[in-house]
């Protein structure tokens, strides 16, 4: 199942229109969460418990994690070798994980480490609600009019259709502010 940064009962409840159709109404969810990841820089930002990155490491002792934020940590795997948390193995310092001795003892060298560790909101959680907002905002005028009509004239008929991606893509205001929420600080 994909993300879903709002609930069917969600868009119904907004609507005043509960018999929409399930099946329709999770895929809008779906496609507009979707959408309001990718305007946050790819971040997940709805919670992943015990997700899977495989990284590259280099000779630094800083390696970042790609998803935030970072709630814990359960294991990390380099070179083949388990690591402990701890002064002889990692640290998690917010999104990255630090190891005093560096991650590769030659400057050439590139190690692959594995982390399992969970990221981003708790469905309940305030921060998610600008991005419910906006998938909710993305979608709520298509069950309404499937069609995409903008514009209609009766005589010499006229009419003028808005396209599902130009719609779904949202306003330059909500993608940047969607972008100083949910994206990566560096």
């Amino acid at each position: 199942m994909a993300d879903q940064l709002a609930a069917p009962a969600d868009l119904k409840n907004l609507l005043d229109d509960q018999g929409l159709n399930d099946a329709q109404v999770t895929l809008l969810i779906e496609c507009a969460t979707a959408v309001v990841q990718a305007a946050a820089g790819g971040q997940r930002i709805i919670q992943v418990v015990d997700d899977t990155a495989v990284l590259t490491a280099g000779p630094g002792q800083w390696l970042a994690l790609p998803q935030f934020p970072v709630q814990s940590v359960t294991s990390v795997d380099y070179n083949g070798s388990p690591l402990t948390s701890g002064a002889a193995g990692y640290r998690l310092h917010g999104t990255r994980l630090y190891r005093r001795c560096g991650w590769s003892d030659q400057p050439d060298d590139l190690i692959p480490v594995t982390v399992v560790y969970s990221h981003g909101y708790p469905p309940d959680a305030q921060e998610l609600q600008l991005a419910r907002s906006a998938v909710l905002g993305l979608i709520r005028d298509i069950p309404g009019n499937p069609e995409g009509l903008k514009a209609e004239s009766q005589d010499d008929w006229s009419a003028t259709y808005a396209t599902m991606s130009t719609h779904m893509d949202g306003t330059p205001a909500l993608r940047a502010a969607l972008r100083r929420q949910y994206g990566r600080r560096r």
